[in-house]
């Protein structure tokens, strides 16, 4: 029967250097093609391959078959007849034209091997089919184990075989054409995955166990800018790690079998620059299973690294000025306070920042804010490691002083920083001079959180603010009480316009010559029913804010306008009654019928009425120069109030039809002292007289503050020296003993007789 086997298994299709074997379950050869000499017969227990594929039952993998050749090997026993049938096909069926591009090829080598074996299993499954179809019979007529039998029993049973055998030399050769096919398909899979590795915008790099490069797609080329030319063969570190220790560590785990997925490098291109990478890695097996390289995959991850550090910078930093934001100031307040250390922190706003944005642009005053932003970071730097500076938002900006807790010394160090803040800034062909007020609150006296202490900051902010500016003012418990009351006031409001419960107070404007009454400013009082009189301070800025404003400023014209028009029924004609316009007014389509029905049902000629707008408001306004144009052409005057506060004073000069212009207190009250202010006040007057326009002064409270305008030929003064301001009839009587400017008079000399009471002026 062996030889009947053996000759059924003389197939002359199968590719050069095929073998086919077929062994018993104790290891002897029962039938081998090609033919060797002696191998029938022979004991083949030494051979680990017969032993493990007995063990195994199926498989496939790539073996030595002992001959000096490795083969593509696929197996498959039998089951009641328990031979093995072994199919070796040459490895070149699979890899002939892979194994061209072996300095490519180390992943398609791989490929190919593991579809060749797949190949040579599907071989020897399909032998060993007919022979698990006949095992029962082969079996009983064996009598027991085929494989030490040397004769048949009977020509039939011969026959039967011999006929299984023939069927096996069929499969074989229709294995033989399927394996060809086969062999196409992993050369077409191989192109298909060429193209992708050169196609894919992944860096695909392999390199040997010496950490040679074998392979280098063109997306390695795009990432780090050398072709394949210059690195295949070179080691990997031409891409220079910043990390070496950690790049050799990762090839040492790639060759221990080990994959590695995302770990984020940094790595240096030809030019020199750097390039984030995400790096994978995964170990290289060759066909004895041993790993022969190591394969790369790198990701360029440098424009999403960018990405994610301007999310940060978003999220913690100020986009214009590079200072930390509100955020990062909670974060970082908050760890400080955690252990109740002494910490100061600083609020501060700058003083006529809204009017320089208003009337120079809004990229004057961002640029206006770097500056001062620069300014805070080098103060910080001469105030410890831990100080910083935040930026609110707008003109708002926080410094923090860790472990200061001294309130005079705390003091101190703002004092240095508004100097800095208040030097001159040359910004876009401009020089502003600003200054900056400050709040300041210290942990834990002031406060043991974020929110507590800022809110404490700003309410010592505003009263810097309230008490002129350009200083600071420390927390104090009464700061609270004030503003409680401010926000009670502001509920107020509404109920106080519905009461009647507005009051006009009236204050004197006297020609410098002689002291004679030109006019008068309508002030707005509150007659609280609990709290008395109030002056502006407390409620006017939730007034010119809220909703009623432009009701209330109707009523203001009217009244103003009614108590002129009386006046000059009872004798005492004034050349003009002054009226202030909120913000809101401006903006109103009522403004010009509001002011001709006050003329109208008044009586009072419009050459008598005044109104006062500050420059800045006007300039960030400009559509209101319509209107004040039509009620300019009335006869009615336009005046601009807290003249030279502004940034724009020259281009609102040319835009609104102003008549007057008043200059602010804030310059007036140190003309006697300051060479600076002297010269400002000056230009200001000089100026008017050029452009034909009359000067009010305002604030003026001593004899050398009217001496001194008097001499510079400034036309009109208003303030305390002349009078208080006074209710209407308090008004009246104040006319009643002062000298009147009649039309025409403006160059007598002065006299003490036409000056008020001095009562009139406290």
């Amino acid at each position: 029967m062996i030889d009947s086997v053996q000759e059924a298994l003389r197939v002359d299709e199968l590719p050069p250097g095929s073998v086919v074997r077929i062994i018993s379950d104790r290891r002897i050869g029962i039938a081998r093609f090609p033919e060797v000499p002696g191998w029938v017969g022979r004991d083949h227990t030494a051979s680990e391959n017969v032993a493990r594929h007995l063990s195994l039952g199926e498989g496939s993998e790539v073996i030595d078959w002992g001959d000096g050749a490795t083969r593509l090997t696929g197996y498959a026993t039998a089951h009641l007849a328990p031979w093995m049938v072994a199919v070796g096909l040459p490895v070149v069926i699979g890899s002939a034209e892979i194994a061209k591009r072996l300095e490519r090829g180390v992943l398609f080598s791989a490929l190919a091997i593991a579809v060749g074996s797949l190949i040579a299993w599907m071989l020897s499954g399909r032998i060993i089919r007919p022979l698990r179809r006949l095992e029962r019979d082969a079996a009983v007529l064996a009598g027991g184990d085929l494989s030490h039998r040397t004769s048949i029993a009977s020509p039939d049973e011969v026959r039967k075989l011999s006929d299984a055998f023939n069927q096996m030399a069929s499969s074989l050769e229709r294995r033989h054409n399927e394996a060809r096919q086969s062999a196409d398909e992993v050369r077409r899979a191989k192109d298909t995955l060429d193209a992708v590795i050169d196609a894919s915008p992944l860096a695909i790099v392999c390199s040997d166990l010496d950490r040679k490069i074998m392979l280098w797609n063109r997306g390695a080329e795009q990432i780090y800018g050398y072709s394949e030319a210059e690195v295949v063969g070179r080691t990997i570190q031409i891409v220079r790690p910043e990390d070496v220790e950690m790049s050799r560590q990762l090839h040492r785990r790639a060759r221990s079998g080990e994959t590695i997925r995302g770990v984020e490098v940094k790595r240096l291109r030809k030019d020199g620059s750097c390039v984030d990478i995400c790096l994978s890695a995964a170990p290289l097996f060759g066909p004895d299973g041993a790993v022969r390289g190591v394969a790369f995959v790198h990701e360029d991850i440098t424009l999403r690294k960018q990405t994610e550090e301007q999310l940060r910078r978003s999220a913690h930093y100020d986009q214009l000025t590079g200072l930390a934001n509100r955020h990062t100031l909670e974060e970082r307040l908050h760890g400080l306070l955690r252990d109740d250390s002494a910490t100061a922190v600083i609020l501060l706003d700058l003083d006529g920042f809204k009017d320089v944005n208003d009337t120079l642009g809004h990229s004057t005053g961002d640029q206006l804010l770097i500056e001062v932003a620069d300014r805070l970071k080098a103060a910080m730097r001469h105030h410890g490691a831990d100080s910083f500076a935040c930026r609110l938002g707008g003109d708002e900006f926080v410094a923090v002083l860790p472990g200061c807790g001294d309130p005079l010394a705390a003091s101190e160090i703002v004092g240095l920083m508004l100097a800095r803040l208040a030097a001159p800034y040359e910004i876009a062909e401009h020089v502003l001079h600003l200054g900056a007020s400050a709040g300041l609150a210290i942990a834990p006296l002031h406060g043991s959180n974020f929110a507590e202490l800022l809110s404490n900051a700003d309410l010592a902010l505003y009263q810097a603010k309230q008490d002129g500016g350009r200083m600071c003012r420390m927390f104090t418990p009464t700061l609270r009480a004030q503003a409680q009351a401010r926000r009670g006031l502001a509920a107020e409001l509404p109920r106080a316009l519905d009461r009647g419960e507005f009051e006009l107070f009236y204050q004197p404007q006297v020609r410098l010559t002689d002291g004679a009454v030109t006019g008068a400013e309508a002030l707005l009082r509150w007659r609280h029913p609990q709290r008395g009189i109030l002056g502006p301070g407390p409620f006017i800025d939730a007034l010119a804010a809220s909703a009623i404003a432009p009701a209330v400023g109707r009523w203001i014209i009217a009244t103003a306008c009614a108590q002129a028009a009386a006046w000059r029924a009872r004798g005492c004609p004034l050349g003009r009654i002054a009226v202030n316009l909120f913000p809101t007014q401006l903006r109103h389509p009522a403004l010009i019928d509001d002011v001709e029905y006050a003329l109208s049902r008044s009586g009072l000629p419009p050459e008598l009425l005044e109104l006062e707008i500050t420059e800045n408001i006007a300039l960030s306004r400009e559509e209101a120069a319509l209107p004040l144009q039509m009620l300019r052409a009335q006869g009615i005057k336009i005046a601009f109030d807290d003249f030279g506060t502004g940034y724009a004073s020259l281009r609102c000069l040319t835009v609104f039809p102003v008549s007057r212009i008043k200059i602010d207190r804030s310059f007036v009250e140190r003309i006697t002292n300051s060479a600076r202010d002297a010269a400002i006040v000056r230009s200001i007057i000089t100026m008017a007289k050029s452009l034909d326009l009359e000067v009010v002064a305002e604030g003026v409270e001593t004899d050398a503050q009217a001496a001194f305008l008097r001499n510079e030929r400034c036309h009109e003064a208003q303030g305390f020296l002349y009078g208080k301001p006074l209710t209407g009839e308090e008004f009246a009587a104040y006319l009643s003993v002062a000298r009147i400017a009649a039309p025409g008079r403006g160059e007598d000399a002065p006299s003490r007789a036409n000056r008020p009471p001095r009562t009139a002026r406290r």
